[in-house]
């Protein structure tokens, strides 16, 4: 991997697919990758393309610096990876209710 490099905060995308009601497959479609290509995203700090992450920021409607992390070293990018653990259902926070909202074209009570 070249450094600087670009990658995915995962946990943002996986909280903005919960948000929205997204599954994988219909983020693949609308990206236009295969439902592989969005777990690989999810999974693991490949760098993508510069393509698809201009795709990703105009699905997702968020800012670059909120859904992609700049690595500049490669120790960083070491200290990044965080062992996946199992997942638990958890209640969406205020601010991810509004920005569902906001994204879903409705108005928020703010």
């Amino acid at each position: 991997m070249r450094y600087p490099t670009v990658t995915i905060r995962t946990d943002v995308l996986e909280s903005w697919l919960k948000v929205c009601g997204y599954t994988k497959s219909h983020l693949a479609g609308e990206l236009g990758v295969s439902r592989g290509r969005v777990s690989q995203l999810l999974t693991t700090q490949k760098e993508p393309s510069a393509h698809l992450i201009a795709k990703l920021l105009t699905v997702t409607n968020l800012p670059f610096d909120r859904i992609c992390r700049v690595v500049r070293s490669k120790e960083v990018h070491a200290s990044l990876s965080v062992p996946r653990t199992k997942k638990v259902a958890s209640k969406p926070t205020d601010a991810e209710e509004v920005a569902a909202t906001q994204l879903a074209g409705g108005e928020s009570s703010s």
